[in-house]
């Protein structure tokens, strides 16, 4: 299949993402059986709750070691040394020391919400046209979880895409400082979200599970905030499903095992993203990212 495309901020140079599980995912998007065994087992909760269970076994643990070592997990960043995590989930959703992952605190800067490969999109009017992957309207997205006044707002803005593979670090935060509202659950499919999955044109985005909540942001106005379920996502922890105050870089929840994604809708004028970020998206191209680090600016 065709490779998956990332740029590397940090080298100045497009590479080829190392893909977990390779084979797997080849076979399940790249074979007609596979991509049949997607739609007629796979995007059902039950299936995701099978797999997820054997996560938290305590057999799992031995996967701990493999993991490392085959995806290059920096443990050095990790909050406990790697005997003291029982089972492959609790690895997962392991937490890093506070000094590895700065939160870059100027309040006139947009800052990633996770570790993770970082795709932009102008809301052409009430629509998003990702590269390489189904059309989707703020409508579908949000399904009644927005009122179409305030869907309105965000017609001309951005629709950030925060794709987390199962390699990256699985906590994910607050953009700004400001008000969340709680948090509403949209009920779908447990589907990819992987590159391999969009390119077959699925509806991921509007028929998988989702969380949504509104965010009244200091520096950025309203965004709003998606937390997008996936295969093998066994659960979507939220810090205040109720809702609360929120501050830049605070954790707001974590994705038990498996990939997954987080959207945030942003109103017109209320950002500039930095140019690698819309240059890369414009050509189908994910960036990678870390939480906390600056992604753009508040338009003066």
């Amino acid at each position: 299949m065709e490779p998956i495309l990332l740029y590397n901020r940090r080298t100045g140079a497009v590479e080829e993402e190392v893909v977990f599980e390779k084979r797997a995912m080849e076979f399940l998007f790249g074979s007609g059986f596979g991509f049949w065994l997607t739609e007629a087992l796979l995007k059902w909760r039950w299936a995701t709750e099978f797999y997820a269970r054997s996560q938290h076994s305590p057999a799992s643990q031995a996967k701990i070691r493999r993991f490392i070592e085959q995806y290059g997990i920096n443990v050095d960043e990790v909050e406990h040394p790697v005997a003291h995590y029982r089972t492959f989930n609790e690895f997962f959703i392991r937490k890093l020391k506070p000094s590895a992952r700065p939160i870059d605190t100027t309040p006139a800067h947009l800052v990633s919400v996770a570790d993770c490969r970082l795709a932009a999109y102008p809301i052409e009017t009430q629509t998003v046209f990702p590269v390489k992957a189904r059309q989707f309207t703020l409508a579908e997205l949000l399904d009644g979880t927005v009122n179409e006044t305030l869907q309105r707002q965000f017609y001309g803005g951005w629709c950030l895409i925060f794709r987390l593979a199962p390699v990256d670090y699985h906590r994910f935060g607050y953009v700004d400082d400001g008000e969340q509202l709680p948090v509403q659950v949209i009920n779908g499919f447990y589907r990819s979200v992987h590159p391999f999955s969009l390119r077959r044109m699925k509806a991921v985005f509007t028929e998988n599970q989702r969380q949504a909540c509104l965010l009244q942001t200091r520096n950025f106005g309203p965004v709003i905030h998606l937390d997008v379920g996936a295969t093998s996502v066994g659960r979507i922890v939220q810090r205040q499903p109720q809702g609360g105050p929120c501050q830049r870089g605070a954790e707001k929840g974590y994705f038990e095992f498996g990939g997954s994604t987080v959207i945030l809708l942003l109103q017109a004028d209320a950002v500039q993203l930095d140019d690698d970020i819309v240059s890369h998206s414009a050509q189908g191209i994910e960036t990678i990212v870390r939480y906390g680090e600056r992604i753009g600016c508040r338009k003066a």
